[in-house]
């Protein structure tokens, strides 16, 4: 299928060739073009011969002679990602409670989305075609959920119908270039104890790219009548999980274990060593680490910013980020002047009080337990948000400014940077 635009920049190199809304791109140096990977990977020469065909079915030839640095100016319309075709036991998707955003409910399972934005990916539905594309464009790294090396034990925890050796598609895949980051999502009963232990020992041997492995703990909403049972992790389980970890480490040292591993075990966050170039951030395995290391670098700039405004701050975070912004709001009140940070926890009543990561709190739930129209501001993570700049429950952030009658500071979860709302 050719590759409809969207949308042209004005006076950007696609709309001086005159490529137009509405044309489609059939191909660009006589390869065909069917998608956005396709457009970025065939549009990376300096010079560009592209064939079009317009609303009207004309189909017709221009060039670009591209500029180091310069955009093409190309909005492509939407692509349609695969989805998911598994059902698995610990899905969070499923686990989503009605009436919430429709993209809430899609399950991604796309090569392309693995690739372009670290979503992670099952490998259980590509076609031939597919894994020669990915090796012939070099599609690489995939982030993969593995979660166990025994194909018995994953085929059960992701309820796929047929037999599938993903660790042999992963050592074909490697033989050709392509390198992956792996996740383990550990569930009581299912991959934890001596299945993860055997699992992390196998990826030690398996000559597999691996650039980073991930160990978190399952998540679990209130939502999941009619799902299998499942227990939570708790601390004697989450001790045990980092004792494999840390032994895992003495061979392999990209394993990596997420921030509530240690959180629940009561063990303290490891340095900026065990993170490498912090490979699995969004998977939450190092996060605590970074924000506390960039809170370093911006302190300073940040008591300038509160101490302008010479009025109280309420910082609202999460249950398990709650003893590393205490101490983060400790450190800013022994510099501030004419401004104070207080700290308030907002419990997850939404979700369900296990889960206690600031990404997953609502607006619901901020209102219901911060009083609103007191004096000062409110400091909120931006992760909270997403690139709508929406609450999962859909309220945008100055329909949540106007709701608690204050103004917001919305600081970046990592203290990079921040803003006025």
């Amino acid at each position: 299928m050719p590759l409809k635009i969207l949308e042209v920049q004005a006076k950007s190199l696609a709309a001086k060739a005159g490529i137009k809304s509405r044309d489609e791109i059939l191909s660009i140096n006589g390869m065909p073009v069917g998608d956005f990977f396709d457009l970025q990977y065939y549009a990376n020469d300096f010079l560009l011969d592209i064939e079009l065909r317009t609303p009207s079915g004309e189909v017709r030839q221009t060039s670009i002679e591209r500029l180091p640095g310069k955009a093409l100016g190309l909005e492509p319309v939407e692509y349609k990602h695969k989805l998911c075709q598994n059902h698995c036991v610990f899905c969070f998707v499923d686990q989503m409670p009605p009436g919430m955003r429709p993209s809430l409910y899609r399950k991604d399972d796309d090569y392309l989305y693995s690739h372009t934005f670290g979503n992670y990916i099952t490998l259980s539905n590509l076609t031939p075609r597919e894994l020669k594309r990915i090796t012939d464009q070099h599609i690489s790294p995939l982030y993969v959920s593995l979660h166990t090396t025994n194909p018995a034990l994953r085929k059960q925890m992701m309820g796929y119908d047929r037999d599938f050796d993903i660790m042999k598609l992963m050592a074909k895949l490697s033989r050709k270039g392509i390198s992956f980051h792996v996740q383990f999502v550990c569930v009581p009963g299912y991959n934890t104890g001596e299945e993860l232990r055997k699992s992390l020992a196998d990826l030690a041997r398996s000559g597999i790219n691996l650039l980073s492995i991930g160990v978190v703990p399952v998540g679990l909403t209130k939502f999941r009548n009619r799902l299998t049972r499942l227990d939570a992790i708790d601390s004697a389980m989450a001790k045990d999980i980092l004792s494999i970890c840390a032994a895992a480490r003495q061979e392999h040292d990209i394993v990596q274990a997420a921030d509530e591993l240690f959180l629940l075990a009561g063990e303290p966050i490891p340095g900026l060593d065990y993170y490498g170039d912090f490979p699995q951030l969004e998977n939450g395995i190092g996060m605590l680490r970074l924000t506390r290391e960039n809170f370093k670098k911006k302190r300073k700039a940040l008591l300038r910013e509160l101490d302008k405004a010479a009025f109280p701050f309420y910082l609202l975070t999460a249950k398990s980020a709650r003893e590393t912004i205490d101490s983060l709001a400790e450190s800013l009140n022994k510099g501030l002047d004419r401004s104070s940070v207080r700290v308030q926890s907002i419990t997850n009543n939404f979700f369900g009080e296990q889960v206690s990561v600031s990404g997953l709190l609502t607006a619901k739930d901020i209102l219901e337990q911060h009083k609103a129209g007191q004096s000062g501001a409110v400091m909120l993570p931006n992760n909270l948000f997403n690139s709508d700049y929406l609450t999962l429950d859909g309220i945008s952030q100055l329909g949540l400014k106007e709701r608690l009658k204050r103004p917001l500071l919305v600081v970046d979860q990592y203290f990079e940077d921040w803003k006025w709302i």
